[in-house]
């Protein structure tokens, strides 16, 4: 089990906390002392902290495993080093806070049948992952695409490996996010949804049923955004006012594969604004990843700033959309102790899939029984008209 130990008083301060493995080859004498996260002055070393163990956010309460699977702890295949990433939400810019939240971890001696392992899904966290403003609904993907599944799988678990529980992550445009899951190319039920995404709000959700990810299956996490409220473009990226669209997957037994994720194509993204030309500058000052050549307009600008400089109306962010979610992906597909499978970098063309999607019809079966026929009655007296009710005896 583990359960937050946030401080008191800061229960709206602190808005999740991450649990890192950290490379085997970590040097010891980094241990100890805090930093801020990626900030210049914060040691390279944890830049080699990459595979999430564990992952809470604001709302969620203690996390419990199922009796036959547990986080594994002191095993060769287990971190020797860990890091705790707290990341907090001050918008006031309060001075002088002090903080002493973290994690509690319960552990037994008694060793549970299966180890638990961490995917994170979705999109890779980029600039590449934009979303113009003024937008009543955008829709990003993310994909664990079926060539890294197949690759990971079918080297280590061609059997597939089987998922008990996932978070769901964006930020503050997020209204609602979907975890789709195809195999064989045809669309099986949602891994997990939630069809009222709360920033404030977020925790694991146990699976009814246990869901079996075999090699070839491709994983969609499909993120809606809402930027009505917004005057300038939104950026993928790591601040409250920037955006997320993740997925962590909780699931056994524990491969070699921490991160399956995506980003589409930049260069289409450019042609839709009308670039022409980029190029790399020699130095390159603020200028990630590059400079815009042609046209003038546009002329040596980056490339945040010419996206911001386009006129975007409601019908230029529905087409900009359209196109992106129709866009080659760069596969991220990455193992722990920042190893990458072989198509890592890659790139592949999303599958073909109904849009936006269509939740299953509701069906009686024999099973249901009662219920079910009491189900259809009330929706069957929902719809009639009051005189007619009146008629029946249904109104008192």
């Amino acid at each position: 089990q583990v359960e937050p130990l946030i401080q008191k008083g800061h229960e709206n301060l602190v808005h999740h906390i991450l649990l890192y493995q950290c490379s085997s080859s970590l040097n010891a004498s980094v241990l100890g002392y805090g930093h801020e996260c990626y900030h210049p002055n914060m040691p390279d070393a944890f830049l080699t902290c990459e595979t999430v163990v564990f992952a809470w956010a604001i709302g969620g309460e203690g996390f419990t495993y199922p009796p036959h699977v547990g986080l594994s702890i002191g095993t060769a295949a287990d971190p020797q080093f860990v890091l705790m990433e707290v990341h907090y939400d001050n918008p006031s810019y309060t001075e002088g806070l002090i903080d002493n939240s973290g994690l509690r971890l319960m552990y037994t001696p008694v060793l549970r049948q299966y180890d638990a392992g961490v995917i994170e899904a979705g999109l890779w966290v980029s600039l590449f992952h934009n979303i113009p403003p003024g937008m009543p609904e955008f829709v990003s993907e993310g994909h664990c695409t079926q060539e890294c599944l197949t690759e990971a799988l079918g080297a280590e678990r061609p059997a597939g490996i089987h998922v008990f529980a996932v978070l769901l992550h964006a930020h503050l445009a997020g209204r609602a996010i979907r975890m789709r899951h195809f195999h064989q190319g045809e669309e099986q039920k949602l891994l997990a949804y939630d069809n009222e995404f709360d920033f404030n709000f977020q925790e694991f959700q146990y699976l009814k049923e246990e869901r079996t990810i075999l090699p070839g299956d491709h994983l969609i996490t499909e993120c809606h955004y809402s930027t009505v409220d917004r005057s300038r473009m939104t950026w993928g990226g790591l601040s409250t006012r920037n955006e997320m669209c993740l997925s962590y997957l909780l699931y056994y037994p524990r491969i070699n594969l921490t991160r399956c994720a995506s980003i589409p194509d930049i260069m289409e993204q450019l042609h839709f604004i009308g670039v022409k030309e980029i190029y790399r500058p020699v130095r390159q000052v603020q200028t990630w990843p590059f400079l815009i050549k042609s046209p003038k307009q546009y002329k040596n600008l980056s490339f945040t700033d010419a996206m911001n400089k386009f006129k975007w109306s409601t019908s230029e962010g529905l087409s900009y959309n359209e196109l992106v979610l129709k866009l080659p992906v760069n596969v991220r597909c990455s193992k722990t102790d920042s190893a990458e499978w072989s198509i890592q970098g890659m790139t592949a063309l999303p599958p073909t899939i109904e849009r936006p999607y269509q939740a299953e019809p509701v069906t009686c079966s024999s099973a249901a029984g009662s219920g079910c026929s009491l189900l259809l009655t009330l929706l069957f007296v929902a719809h009639l008209p009051a005189s007619t009710m009146a008629d029946l005896g249904l109104l008192v």
